[in-house]
């Protein structure tokens, strides 16, 4: 198995958008706006990452 510092950027953009998925649909369902932002920006920064670390 790969260690996790060598796994490369595709499972850490899945997983920060993943992430920020989850985070938004809660934030949507309780009605906490600060959640949604913040799944807002995670989604954000890994649309970022994906373009900055494309290969």
């Amino acid at each position: 198995m790969t260690p996790p510092g060598q796994w490369g950027m595709r499972p850490r953009i899945i997983a920060l958008t993943l992430g920020g998925g989850v985070l938004v649909a809660g934030g949507a369902a309780a009605e906490w706006w600060w959640l949604l932002g913040i799944g807002v920006w995670m989604i954000i920064a890994a649309f970022l990452m994906e373009l900055i670390y494309r290969p």
